[in-house]
C-alpha cells in the first residue's frame, strides 16, 4: 500500500515539475482584468434590445388577434410563422413565453385594460417600430375585415406608442 502512495506521490511531481500549473483561461471577450470590452457590450445590448423586441411582439400579436374575441385560423398561422421568424435568445423557451403572452394578453383584455398594456410594451416595440407596426397590421388584416377594437389599437399604437420610433 505504501508503494502505490510513493508511486502516485513521485508521479505527481513528476507532473509539476515539467508542467506548470493551468490557469483557467478566459473568454476571449473578457480582458485580463475581467472585463467585457465595448465591442461585446454592445453586442450584448444589441442582443438584449431585439430580444425584448421579440417579447413585446408576441404580446402585441396575442392582444391584436384576441381583441375581437375569435381567433382564426389565419390569425394563428401567421402568428406561427412570425414567431419562428423571430431570433429568439431567452432561458425560457419561446412556446413558455406565448403561453403566458396568451395569459397576460387575456387578462389585459378581460380587466378593459388593453391600451394600459399595449403601452407597456412600448420600449420593446420602439426598437424596430417599423417593423411592429408592420407586423400589427398584418395580423389584423388576415382575417379579412379589422374589428373596431383592431382599429383602435392600430392607431394608438402607430400615433402614441410607437410615433417616436416610426418618425427616428
Amino acid at each position: 500500500m505504501q508503494n502505490n502512495e510513493t508511486d502516485s506521490s513521485a508521479h505527481n511531481s513528476s507532473n509539476s515539475s515539467t508542467n506548470p500549473p493551468t490557469r483557467h483561461a478566459k473568454p476571449d471577450h473578457v480582458n485580463a482584468l475581467g472585463v467585457i470590452g465595448q465591442e461585446e457590450q454592445a453586442d450584448i445590448k444589441r442582443i438584449t434590445a431585439e430580444q425584448d423586441f421579440n417579447e413585446s411582439v408576441i404580446k402585441l400579436l396575442v392582444l391584436l388577434y384576441q381583441i375581437d374575441g375569435k381567433v382564426t385560423l389565419t390569425e394563428q398561422d401567421l402568428f406561427d410563422d412570425i414567431t419562428l421568424s423571430l431570433n429568439w435568445r431567452s432561458g425560457v423557451s419561446i412556446s413558455a413565453y406565448i403561453n403566458d403572452a396568451i395569459h397576460q394578453a387575456r387578462v389585459a383584455i378581460d380587466q378593459r385594460e388593453s391600451r394600459e398594456f399595449l403601452f407597456k410594451l412600448a420600449p420593446g416595440l420602439n426598437h424596430n417600430a417599423a417593423q411592429a407596426l408592420e407586423y400589427a397590421m398584418d395580423i389584423t388584416a388576415i382575417d379579412g375585415k379589422r374589428s373596431e377594437e383592431e382599429v383602435e389599437l392600430l392607431a394608438l399604437l402607430s400615433n402614441r406608442v410607437l410615433a417616436r420610433g416610426l418618425v427616428d
